[in-house]
């Protein structure tokens, strides 16, 4: 089949969004749509709402007749994320989709130095980039979140389970054809949809990085992850899930689910909940001891969490404050 190039003129991206209950960030996140230096090669903007409160909706509608090409999908509720993602491209039918969550924001140049990237590597049937992450309202505490370059694994899927970068949605651009083929998002998998597409994603297409912060991640604790305490039964789920259809992953789950394990730990360091890190990373000890960060993570937060914090210097008080903790 022959693909089209996103250079060759015709190309055309349709962003697609969620929202739900995020009347306070919407606008933001479509404005940056609308305001991406080759905006001409939008041609559709559709949001799907999954039932959001009266104030939300009010805003929708708003944001609605902001430009011709914005629909809104109203829905009843309930749906989930990866439902809502899959009905909101099935109302599409441009050559690439991107994604953005309805409480972050593009880069003015993320499209552009996307749809570069994606054409100079032939097979590749998603794109992704670093990021920069902040606390809810105070993007001034904005802090880049770094990501590993995987395009080059000689076996894509296999690097993404163990070395996840980490990709997140609002990050990616995809062709739909690849979409397509890897079957699409899974909405039975209600946390780390995103991660069980791109497993299958890797097992198909080639991925191409943008080593640069394109977009603006709004750490909430009102989102889907933030705050939970189950995040480790979900990941051993997704993992097990591409496990299950790929039999070489069985043997790295342990491993995979360790190094999740990890940075969950450090995160919780980092906000101060020192008893939740050091049993993340106890946990991350007993499924892969062989990881020297993990050990020194663990006797950090175990026996020395005010020295430990305070060696982290600048560095470690800016990660803090991107996750919505204090600079002190």
């Amino acid at each position: 089949m022959n693909q089209v190039s996103p250079l060759d003129g015709n190309a055309d991206v349709a962003v697609i969004m969620t929202c739900y209950n995020e009347g306070d960030y919407i606008g933001e996140a479509v404005r940056s749509v609308l305001d991406q230096s080759i905006a001409q090669v939008i041609t559709e903007i559709v949001i799907a709402d999954d039932g959001s409160e009266a104030e939300t909706i009010e805003i929708l509608k708003i944001v609605e007749g902001w430009d011709p090409r914005i629909r809104i999908i109203y829905g009843k509720g309930g749906r989930g994320l990866p439902a809502q993602r899959n009905l909101a491209i099935s109302y599409t039918t441009a050559s690439f989709v991107a994604i953005l969550d309805g409480d972050d924001i593009w880069a003015s140049t993320k499209l552009e130095m996307q749809m570069a990237a994606i054409d100079a590597e032939p097979g590749t049937g998603l794109v992704y980039s670093d990021f920069f992450v902040f606390p809810e309202r105070d993007v001034s505490s904005a802090r880049r979140a770094g990501v590993r370059d995987i395009s080059q694994a000689a076996d894509l899927k296999l690097t993404y389970f163990l070395n996840d970068p980490p990709i997140i949605p609002s990050t990616i651009l995809i062709r739909r054809t690849d979409y397509l083929a890897c079957g699409k998002f899974d909405d039975t998998v209600r946390v780390f949809e995103d991660t069980d597409f791109f497993l299958r994603m890797a097992g198909g297409c080639r991925f191409a990085l943008v080593n640069e912060p394109l977009i603006y991640k709004r750490n909430r604790g009102a989102s889907i992850t933030g705050g939970r305490k189950d995040l480790m039964a979900h990941h051993a789920f997704v993992a097990f899930k591409a496990a299950a259809t790929d039999p070489r992953l069985m043997s790295l789950v342990p491993r995979r689910l360790a190094e999740r394990a990890r940075k969950l730990g450090n995160q919780r360091f980092l906000v101060g909940d020192i008893d939740g890190a050091v049993a993340l990373l106890s946990l991350s000890l007993k499924l892969y001891p062989l990881n020297y960060r993990t050990w020194l993570a663990y006797v950090g937060a175990r026996f020395f969490p005010t020295l430990s914090f305070r060696a982290l210097g600048r560095s470690g008080r800016a990660r803090r404050a991107a996750l919505g903790g204090s600079r002190t």
